[in-house]
């Protein structure tokens, strides 16, 4: 769901992505995705949002994030069991080549292992 993400917020992700999928590093991004779901509490803040590949909830890696447990140990999707006070930038991603930290200001910094 995109409707919503202020358009400052989507450059910032989309200069980020470079236009591929931050899930496979293979296709092309078509959908920001919110790691932790609006309706978990998420927000439009940089770091919960990741740039994926799929349309709607349905396919690609924004299918994957949807999908349960294979998103959620990939970093995309955050459990319903996380505080949304325990922001999205503490928890990496996967994106097919490593682990990544998603900074507030678009930096994406690598790191060892899925660790908090």
């Amino acid at each position: 769901m995109t409707k919503g993400i202020p358009a400052n917020v989507r450059q910032i992700v989309e200069c980020r992505s470079r236009g591929i999928c931050e899930g496979c590093n293979a296709a092309a991004a078509t959908e920001m995705h919110h790691r932790l779901f609006r309706s978990r509490g998420g927000g439009h803040e940089v770091a919960n949002l990741i740039h994926l590949c799929g349309w709607g909830n349905h396919t690609g890696c924004h299918g994957i994030a949807h999908s349960g447990k294979q998103g959620e140990a990939n970093g995309w999707a955050l459990p319903s069991s996380v505080d949304p006070a325990d922001a999205p930038e503490n928890r990496p991603i996967w994106d097919g080549l490593g682990w990544w930290r998603l900074g507030q200001d678009g930096s994406k910094t690598p790191c060892k292992e899925n660790n908090r």
